[in-house]
């Protein structure tokens, strides 16, 4: 290690030693942004905590299930919640990136469902191709809905990953440039955050209502929660 390697490495240590975030509790903006998100991702972790308990109960409802599946639909609430730390901490860009491979991960999940080689498809256009061909994502109308807006925010979300303009760069030019609050970019991540969330918890629940209704009520209601009083109605018909 060079002397300028070792000078700059006491730095970050120092650097991490004094990294806070509480000063973003004072901006009513970004306190107001983390509730709504948070209300989502608590929707996301409480139908993934009933899943991953009731595996069984939920084979013997959805017999082309597996536990590939169920991983993977794991996987999508485990990106839902990096996306969201990494908005805590001002990284916009990363969190925006996370919630495209959650759109993916969901659909692929999903369309396994039908179709098992979708969960080692490699060419992600052909994934969603073929997803949007499938009974699943075409027959009932708010899941179609709600699927096209998840497929139209992955496009979205594309520009981010490949960085297609300057305004999907983030321009660190360090660590200390972290954590950083940003308005605009705050807001405009939390409102895609929050769609996206949305959207994979209506089609979770309504794909798999009965498996909804054999759940916990206070489960029941906390999913709800985050829910369009539109998709609630649905929701909460009987099966």
């Amino acid at each position: 290690m060079t002397r300028e390697c070792k000078k700059d490495f006491e730095r970050i240590q120092g650097y991490v030693g004094k990294y806070s975030i509480e000063q973003n509790l004072d901006n009513s903006d970004y306190i107001a942004s983390l509730k709504r998100m948070h209300k989502c991702y608590f929707s996301l972790i409480t139908w993934n905590a009933e899943l991953l308990h009731r595996k069984e109960g939920f084979a013997s409802l959805e017999p082309s299930s597996s536990e590939d599946i169920i991983l993977r639909l794991a996987e999508v609430v485990s990106d839902s919640g990096t996306s969201l730390f990494n908005w805590m901490n001002g990284n916009y860009k990363a969190s925006r990136v996370m919630l495209r491979v959650s759109i993916e991960n969901f659909v692929r999940a999903i369309s396994a469902f039908e179709d098992k080689s979708q969960l080692l498809e490699k060419n992600v256009h052909q994934l969603f191709e073929r997803a949007s061909k499938q009974e699943v994502f075409r027959k009932e109308g708010n899941i179609r809905k709600c699927y096209e807006s998840l497929h139209s925010d992955y496009k979205t979300l594309c520009e981010d990953a490949h960085t297609a303009s300057v305004h999907n760069m983030e321009h660190l030019t360090s660590l200390s440039d972290l954590p950083a609050y940003e308005k605009e970019k705050s807001g405009s991540s939390a409102e895609i955050y929050v769609r996206i969330c949305r959207n994979i918890t209506a089609i979770f629940c309504i794909r798999f209502n009965s498996f909804y209704h054999q759940m916990h009520h206070r489960n029941r209601e906390n999913i709800l929660n985050s829910l369009s009083s539109e998709i609630k109605s649905i929701v909460t018909a009987p099966p």
